[in-house]
């Protein structure tokens, strides 16, 4: 079976290989859980302990982890809130789990401590395997597609960059930003360096030499899109834009959405149209 072939049957199954995966990491767990409260060598009534209920945690974690929808997310896009519901998953089944060990089901002797070093370690197991996903996505085609600068350290510039780190077939590569906030200078997002400010452009492209230039400042009005063009003028680039953001769906910015710089947008107010017809009677037969 081709790449293509097994990218096709993995799609296909994601959810469940996301259940397998999730459920594995459950109970590797639990059983180093054991191996690091023993010293590797747990006693023979602890392993009996483990055995009985690692189907029961599986099957809490299992159904636990639906409402939480661990099974649903994409890995490559990990961010805060994934791991805000690892966190609040993996430990509501432990205590559901904690109140079952203590019933008629559960063993004589449950190791207390065992609890809480089987949450920890499943939440670090489940977030590095997003992590490790993420990465992966981000590295693959690493260098590949068109260098472009980003005019803007703002909260617009961090979602495009962030996105086009995430989709490294998008066709750019982000080599920096610009920005005229002296506090943003020197620092990086998402591994982008902020470069300097409009009057540091000339070092900035002779150096890194971008193929395009991408004003990232939705909101800002015509005349201050002006100023940073007249600042781009001189180095004779593709200037690309981003829509105003009450335009971009759900108040989110995407690779997609960016377009190339129009008249319309150095306008300080709507374009007005002409009446064709109207028009047409006005000069018809004059010179």
């Amino acid at each position: 079976m081709n790449a293509m072939g097994i990218r096709s049957l993995t799609l296909r199954f994601r959810r469940s290989l996301a259940m397998a995966v999730q459920l594995t990491a459950v109970a590797l767990a639990n059983l180093a859980a054991f191996a690091l409260r023993f010293d590797g060598a747990p006693p023979d009534w602890a392993s009996a302990a483990c055995a009985q209920m690692l189907p029961w945690l599986l099957v809490i974690r299992g159904l636990t982890f639906v409402p939480f929808r661990l099974y649903d997310g994409l890995w490559r896009y990990t961010g805060i809130y994934d791991l805000r519901a690892i966190v609040f998953a993996v430990f509501t089944s432990s205590a559901v789990f904690a109140a079952v060990t203590q019933s008629k089901f559960g063993p004589p002797i449950y190791p207390r401590s065992v609890f809480i070093s089987d949450a920890l370690l499943l939440v670090l197991m489940l977030g590095g395997l997003r992590l490790a996903r993420r990465l992966y996505g981000e590295s693959s085609g690493w260098g590949k597609g068109r260098r472009i600068l980003v005019s803007g350290a703002g909260k617009a510039g961090e979602l495009i960059v962030r996105d086009m780190n995430a989709n490294r077939d998008c066709g750019y590569k982000p080599v920096g930003f610009v920005d005229d906030d002296q506090a943003k200078v020197g620092r990086r997002i998402h591994g982008v360096p902020v470069l300097g400010t409009r009057h540091d452009l000339k070092n900035i492209i002779a150096k890194h030499r971008p193929s395009e230039v991408l004003i990232a400042i939705p909101n800002a009005g015509p005349a201050t899109i002006r100023t940073v063009i007249r600042a781009l003028d001189a180095f004779k680039l593709p200037i690309k834009i981003l829509p105003k953001l009450p335009d971009a769906i759900g108040g989110t910015v995407d690779v997609k959405e960016i377009r190339n710089l129009a008249v319309e947008d150095l306008l300080a107010r709507p374009p007005g149209g002409l009446d064709p017809v109207a028009v047409k009677h006005l000069i018809r037969g004059r010179r």
